[in-house]
């Protein structure tokens, strides 16, 4: 996805390119089974760990509501395995109740904007980098 009016990509890091980017895909949840689906989200972060090296699987429990499963190998095969999760649909945003728009992924006063922001997209986006960071650097986790 593109900058928006402001924004300069080059000084965005990793992970607030990857945050926002999934806080600009809409996979509002309202309960009920009434929900965006996350599939667009799923395949985003999917094609993020293809392109480093991973595998990754997306299963959908119902048309559209996708989830996304990749494994790292660990260096250690007597340990239990490390899961690192997180989800891809947030709770619903009036944009009435927004200064900006909720799902424009918007950098303002230093800081990024939108539902997901804090719950969980964020994370999400922290996750994946932390990977990649491992992955680049040729190392992996201890745990299989």
């Amino acid at each position: 996805m593109l900058a928006t009016a402001g924004e300069d990509e080059q000084q965005l890091s990793e992970t607030v390119r990857i945050a926002r980017d999934l806080i600009r895909i809409n996979t509002t949840n309202r309960g009920g089974g009434d929900a965006e689906p996350e599939r667009p989200a799923a395949d985003y972060v999917a094609a993020y760990l293809t392109e480093l090296g991973l595998q990754p699987e997306i299963f959908e429990s119902n048309p559209g509501r996708a989830s996304v499963v990749a494994r790292v190998e660990g260096t250690d095969p007597e340990l239990p395995a490390l899961v690192l999760h997180g989800h891809l649909d947030v709770v619903p945003a009036d944009p009435v109740n927004w200064s900006v728009d909720p799902f424009a992924g918007v950098i303002k006063d230093g800081m990024l904007w939108g539902r997901g922001a804090v719950d969980m997209k964020d994370m999400d986006a922290m996750i994946l980098t932390a990977m990649a960071e491992l992955l680049r650097a040729g190392e992996c986790p201890a745990a299989p």
